[in-house]
């Protein structure tokens, strides 16, 4: 698998991709995205999603229904559910999506979005955290998920950020991470879609030790460190920090409104 940019658009992407059940394998393998990562970091991930959803709230302040797309163990969700939105999830990952369900009282399909899955117009908000470039038509995906946002809905999609370092030194993974965006890519992509670019901005996600031993990143480094994050583990307990690296972006779409 080769990491390519386009001369014409700039945007970057891998060539060969795996196709459509290659994928589905893989990420119900344990390879990656596994629900023991996504367990362990919730004291993080809370903190996280509640930064995104103040920005949702703040667009949408009555709030109403709420799509999480790549919800994994329904952190977001079970958070957004908790401050009083209607909530629904699809999830790949069958093991995470059952988890949602039984664990959690969750309303989370098993599977990807389909142009069947859901009816025009019937959500307020569609949060994608870290997925959009895990699928092989961004395009594709952001055109679906125009179609079942609500006229003034919002989606708000974040992912990292190939235009600075820290993505680029932590987030190529060519199996895993099919599409690289910046703030000029994600911004064509948001409008290819039919939606209006509200504002793209760097995000900082909230991580902590007790996570990091099941991560991939750095070709799984931090997995050969586990010995050291369990002790820092059992001397400091739960620690949770966040890194200005600029890791990520956020982008904020608006679907327009009929005139």
């Amino acid at each position: 698998m080769t990491v390519a940019r386009c001369v014409g658009c700039g945007h970057v992407y891998v060539s060969p991709r795996l196709d459509a059940e290659a994928r589905y394998r893989h990420y119900n393998s344990g390879e990656s995205s596994r629900t023991e990562y996504y367990l362990d970091a919730e004291a993080a991930d809370r903190r996280s999603f509640a930064e995104v959803l103040d920005r949702a709230e703040r667009l949408v302040p009555g709030k109403g229904e709420l799509l999480d797309i790549g919800p994994n163990v329904g952190t977001c969700l079970a958070l957004a559910r908790e401050r009083g939105w209607r909530v629904r999830g699809i999830e790949i990952n069958a093991e995470a999506a059952r988890y949602c369900r039984e664990a959690r009282g969750l309303e989370v399909t098993t599977g990807t979005l389909e142009p069947e899955t859901y009816p025009e117009g019937c959500f307020d908000v569609v949060l994608m955290g870290d997925v959009i470039e895990h699928v092989a038509s961004p395009t594709h995906l952001m055109r679906m998920v125009a179609r079942i946002l609500r006229p003034a809905g919002v989606a708000l999609i974040s992912t990292p950020d190939i235009g600075g370092w820290a993505a680029r030194l932590l987030q190529v993974k060519p199996v895993e991470h099919l599409h690289y965006f910046d703030a000029s890519t994600m911004e064509r992509l948001v409008r290819q879609a039919g939606l209006d670019v509200v504002g793209i901005e760097p995000l900082d996600r909230y991580h902590n030790l007790t996570a990091m031993v099941h991560s991939t990143t750095l070709g799984g480094v931090f997995r050969a460190l586990a010995p050291v994050f369990r002790l820092a583990h059992r001397a400091l307990g739960d620690v949770v920090i966040k890194l200005p690296l600029r890791e990520n972006l956020l982008a904020v779409a608006r679907k327009p409104t009929p005139a």
